[in-house]
């Protein structure tokens, strides 16, 4: 069962070049996902939106958006923290 991972995926009828090679099966998966991941962006919701639409993780989110190099637009950002004292 040696599958020869693939580093370019097609959305639609434009090709998509990932930042790491997959396995077939997770090319598949993102190639169905990312105009789901794509509209939710341009809707401006978060990642914890895009998860909760999606039914997976906060961490799945991340790793697409990473793979397809999206520049995701609604970052929720931490901070500032308070200093603590000692």
């Amino acid at each position: 069962m040696n599958q020869e991972p693939i580093d370019i995926i097609t959305v639609g009828n434009r090709p998509v070049r990932l930042s790491r090679p997959v396995l077939p099966h997770a090319a598949r998966r993102l190639a169905e996902t990312l105009p789901k991941l794509n509209a939710l962006n341009e809707a401006g919701k978060s990642q914890a939106d895009a998860a909760t639409a999606l039914e997976v993780s906060v961490g799945a989110v991340r790793t697409w958006i990473a793979l397809a190099g999206i520049s995701w637009s609604n970052l929720n950002r931490r901070g500032p923290y308070a200093k603590r004292n000692k």
